[in-house]
């Protein structure tokens, strides 16, 4: 099983959608996928899947039973708590006895019965680079990582930070996602366009020179914010095949 940790420096980047689009693809691939919500305190995966069964557990072998949608198999707290319930919970703590949001990591990933061996499991992870985020990394030990992020200076930084910590746990990333990168429009004069000219790219923020690690620009898409899932075959094939050539 390969295990990917999508991460981002800071929210609202699209690091959710990415996971569901990642999943789907990866399932239309014939492979065995599982999602793990692990941004406990801000789980978006149901509203990303339209999910909002509760998750069950199998009381006696003490197992959680993950919400399967489309072939998909999601585990998130979103599915255990009321909707409009906080998680009030400290993130990390040295006392084993304490019940933080990293214990509860810990029984996702040891107590659930996925059903089938699964080939792929997302895991996605809590923003920014804090001990909830840490303590996850050194407990889930991802074979890589992908990064989300947008195309300006302030996510930017948050991204340099987020690579750093990265290379501090030796976890590779995967690939760059950089979200909302550029705007397409038709041509507003389609009758005297060339057929090369048929649309415009326009640049969202271009408020300086970015250099991402392997990167894949996704552009907005107004879609996105209602399926909240694109296309994302061409990332999901790389991945494979880097674990591939690896063996």
């Amino acid at each position: 099983m390969i295990r990917i940790g999508v991460l981002s420096g800071k929210g609202g980047v699209g690091k959710s959608t990415v996971t569901v689009s990642l999943a789907y693809a990866f399932k239309d691939m014939g492979r065995a996928v599982g999602i793990i919500d692990a941004d406990l305190t801000g789980p978006n995966i149901n509203v990303a899947m339209g999910i909002e069964d509760e998750l069950k557990i199998d009381a006696e072998k003490v197992k959680y039973l993950p919400i399967e949608k489309d072939n998909i198999r999601v585990l998130s707290m979103a599915n255990i708590l009321p909707q409009d319930a906080a998680l009030m919970i400290k993130g990390y703590d040295s006392d084993s006895k304490a019940y933080t949001q990293t214990s509860i990591i810990k029984e996702f990933v040891n107590n659930t019965n996925w059903g089938v061996p699964l080939d792929v499991l997302l895991v996605d992870l809590p923003p920014g680079t804090a001990d909830v985020t840490t303590a996850m990394l050194e407990y889930l030990k991802p074979d890589g990582a992908i990064i989300v992020t947008t195309p300006h200076s302030f996510a930017y930084s948050d991204y340099l930070r987020m690579m750093h910590m990265l290379e501090i746990y030796g976890i590779k990333v995967l690939k760059t996602i950089v979200n909302m990168a550029y705007l397409e429009l038709p041509c507003e004069h389609p009758e005297v366009c060339k057929e090369e000219t048929k649309s415009h790219t326009y640049e969202i923020f271009n408020d300086g020179d970015f250099k991402y690690d392997d990167s894949y620009e996704i552009p907005i898409m107004p879609t996105a914010s209602i399926e909240h899932k694109i296309d994302l075959t061409e990332v999901a094939e790389e991945i494979l095949q880097k674990f591939m050539v690896a063996k």
